[in-house]
């Protein structure tokens, strides 16, 4: 048949449970769209990310005439999605910068970074310089944290109902303590506290001898997208630079809401440094 890219409409475990692996020894690109048949499911949110990636494939000779349907489609809609338009819809692309060749992805496309593996799940990892993300056990083995040298702890789960330490727990640590009461769920706005929470990880590795925990109660969420906002504020790093920087060194999948997050992270920063420059 010579299929060269395949997209999956039912994408995951409990539906057809293919994915990239499946077809690695043959010259397939795939494309996975985890979509329920349910007619409460959104499926829209998948339209113009599947409708770019077949675009992309059919830029062969063979796919002469849907190429020119997508070009008549592009030219139709593109027009009416600017800046503006790629902030509400977080599931498009979307350029700031028009002398820049690097344009904020979608969410689906972010979450597509998390699928190329990542390292063994341990319970900490250094993911920068002196700044490591860990989880629960590690926040709670007060003697393992002393003798490793940590001087900074942010609890990206503080509070009674997770991961209830405090500054109190580390008292006769000489120990800083920084909570942030958050809920690992797609429609909590952890965004609040990305700055304040940046903030006091700079101000923690001014000092170089100091060493800095961020953890949750997996270390995989809350956690990592609170280190992936300190690269992005502090590091000026674009949100798929410090998603490949953290994940080479630890397992990290933040929720899809915190991503979308992220993404308006990435492109308030891009429109920064657009006006900065343009100043």
């Amino acid at each position: 048949m010579g299929i060269s890219h395949v997209v999956d409409a039912a994408a995951g475990r409990f539906h057809i449970d293919t994915g990239p692996k499946f077809y690695k020894d043959l010259s397939v690109d795939y494309y996975g769209v985890e979509a329920k048949d349910n007619p409460n499911f959104d499926l829209s949110i998948y339209f113009y990310p599947v409708a770019q990636y077949i675009k992309a494939a059919l830029s062969s000779p063979r796919g002469n005439l849907l190429r020119g349907i997508f070009q008549r489609l592009e030219t139709l809609l593109l027009p009416r999605f600017g800046l503006d338009a790629g902030k509400k819809n977080a599931y498009i692309a979307i350029k700031v910068d028009p002398d820049e060749d690097y344009c904020t992805p979608g969410a689906f496309e972010l979450e597509r970074l998390f699928w190329k593996g990542c390292p063994k799940y341990t319970h900490v990892n250094e993911v920068w310089p002196n700044l490591y993300i860990g989880d629960e056990k590690t926040a709670l083995d007060r003697y393992s944290l002393g003798k490793a040298g940590f001087t900074h702890i942010l609890n990206a789960a503080h509070g009674q109902r997770n991961v209830d330490t405090g500054p109190e727990y580390y008292d006769n640590m000489n120990v800083q303590y920084h909570g942030v009461e958050a809920d690992d769920l797609p429609t909590f706005q952890l965004s609040q506290f990305f700055y304040s929470a940046s903030k006091f990880i700079d101000n923690a590795l001014q000092d170089e001898r100091n060493k800095v925990l961020v953890h949750c109660v997996m270390g995989r969420s809350r956690s990592a997208t609170l280190v992936l906002a300190y690269l992005m504020i502090y590091k000026n790093m674009t949100v798929v630079d410090a998603i490949k920087q953290v994940s080479t060194h630890r397992c990290i999948l933040p929720n899809r809401g915190f991503l979308k997050q992220l993404r308006e992270l990435d492109i308030e920063l891009a429109l920064q440094r657009r006006n900065t420059k343009n100043s």
